[in-house]
C-alpha cells in the first residue's frame, strides 16, 4: 500500500514552491523543503524565525506580527502578502498557512509573486492611463461635439437658411453626426465602467499612496488641456488596505470624472488620504458648481434623478454613483458627501486599514 505521507514528502521535496512546518511553542522550523532553503539562502538547520523575520520589509513587519497573532486553530489563512529582502533583492511573497494546535505546528506554503505583482502593477498603470484618457475624452471631446450639435440646431431654425435646401441638408447632417458621436462616447464610457465593476472581487494588500500618486500624475499631465488643477494630500508616506485595486480605483476614477464635469475652468480637484487609528479616510473634493439640495437624498439610488449634463456637455453615466456605493460596500466601507451649490462638493470614503 502506498504511504500518503511519503508521497506528500516527495511532492514538497521536488516542488518549486516553498513549504515549511513551524513549531510556535519552540519557535523553530521543524521542516523546510529544498525550495525554501534555495530561496532564503539558508539550510534547514540555519532556518530560524528571527533570521527570516529580519528579511521582512520594515513597513510590513507590524502587519505580519499582527497576522501571526490572529491565527486561529484549524482555520486556513490565505493571501498573506508582504515584502522580503534576500541578498539585497526585494521580493513579494504570498503566504498560506494553517495552525494545528493539537499537533503544536503551523504548516505553510510560500509563493514568490514578484513577477505577478510587477505584471499587475503594469496593468494598473495602464488602467490609470485609460481612465484618465476616458475622462479627457468625455470632457474635451463630448463637450465640443455637444456644442456643435446645439449650434447646428440653432442654425437649422433660421428661416433664411431654410430657404436654401443645400444648406439645410448640410446643417442637418452636422447635427446628426454630432448627436451620434456624443451618444457613442456616452455609451462607451458608461459601458467601460459598468463592465469593469461587474467582475469578481479579488482583494490584495495594497499601498494606496503608491497607486494614487500614479493616478494623480496621469491627471496632472493633462492640467493644461483640461484647465483644472489636481492636488494630492496625505498624512503618511505609506497607507495599506486590503482592496481590489481595479474596482476600487475605478470607483475613485468615476468620482474624478464627475468632479471634472462639474468644475469650471480654473478650478481645483483635490484627493486626500488620511490615516486614522483603525481606518483610512479618502476625500475627493472639488471647487465646482455643487449638487442641488433636492438631489442629495437620492444621489446613490439607481437611475436617480440627479443625472445632469456636464458644464461642457459631458454625458452622465447615470448608474455611476450607485455602482460606486456598491464597490465601497464590497470593501466593507462607507461613503457620504457634502455639497453646496456654487461652493463645490466633497465625497468621503472610509475603509479599514491594515498594518
Amino acid at each position: 500500500m502506498v504511504n500518503p505521507a511519503l508521497l506528500l514528502f516527495k511532492l514538497t521535496e521536488q516542488n518549486h514552491q516553498m513549504y515549511f512546518v513551524f513549531d510556535p511553542y519552540l519557535k523553530k522550523f521543524t521542516y523546510v523543503n529544498p525550495a525554501f532553503e534555495s530561496f532564503f539562502k539558508v539550510t534547514a538547520d540555519q532556518a530560524s524565525i528571527d533570521t527570516i523575520f529580519a528579511m521582512v520589509h520594515p513597513d510590513d513587519q507590524a502587519y505580519l506580527t499582527q497576522t501571526y497573532a490572529a491565527l486561529q486553530p484549524d482555520i486556513l489563512k490565505k493571501d498573506i502578502e508582504f515584502r522580503i529582502t534576500v541578498q539585497d533583492k526585494e521580493h513579494f511573497i504570498r503566504l498560506t498557512c494553517l495552525f494545528q494546535d493539537r499537533d503544536n505546528m503551523i504548516t505553510g506554503l510560500i509563493e514568490n509573486i514578484t513577477d505577478y505583482k510587477a505584471h499587475n502593477d503594469k496593468l494598473n498603470e495602464f488602467s490609470d492611463k485609460k481612465n484618465a484618457v476616458l475622462n479627457i475624452l468625455s470632457h474635451d471631446l463630448a463637450g465640443p461635439l455637444g456644442s456643435i450639435q446645439n449650434i447646428s440646431a440653432i442654425l437649422f431654425r433660421k428661416k433664411t437658411l431654410q430657404e436654401d435646401p443645400e444648406i439645410k441638408k448640410w446643417i442637418s447632417l452636422i447635427e446628426e453626426i454630432s448627436k451620434k458621436s456624443v451618444h457613442m462616447i456616452q455609451e462607451f464610457v458608461k459601458q467601460e465602467f459598468i463592465e469593469s465593476s461587474g467582475v469578481e472581487l479579488v482583494k490584495r494588500r495594497t499601498d494606496l499612496i503608491k497607486v494614487f500618486e500614479q493616478m494623480i500624475l496621469e491627471y496632472q499631465q493633462s492640467e493644461t488641456e483640461m484647465k483644472i488643477t489636481f492636488h494630492f494630500n496625505t498624512n503618511s508616506p505609506h497607507i495599506f488596505a486590503e482592496i481590489d485595486e481595479n474596482k476600487f480605483f475605478q470607483a475613485i476614477s468615476n468620482l474624478f470624472s464627475n468632479a471634472i464635469k462639474f468644475t469650471p475652468d480654473g478650478g481645483t480637484i483635490t484627493l486626500s488620504l488620511e490615516e486614522k487609528e483603525k481606518t483610512i479616510l479618502l476625500t475627493v473634493a472639488d471647487t465646482g458648481i455643487g449638487i442641488p439640495q433636492k438631489f442629495h437624498k437620492h444621489l446613490f439610488d439607481k437611475f436617480n434623478p440627479a443625472r445632469r449634463t456636464g458644464l461642457k456637455g459631458e454625458p452622465s453615466v447615470g448608474l455611476g454613483m450607485s455602482i460606486i456605493k456598491t464597490i465601497v460596500k464590497w470593501h466593507n466601507g462607507a461613503i457620504w458627501f457634502e455639497s453646496e451649490e456654487n461652493k463645490g462638493t466633497s465625497f468621503y470614503i472610509e475603509i479599514a486599514k491594515c498594518s
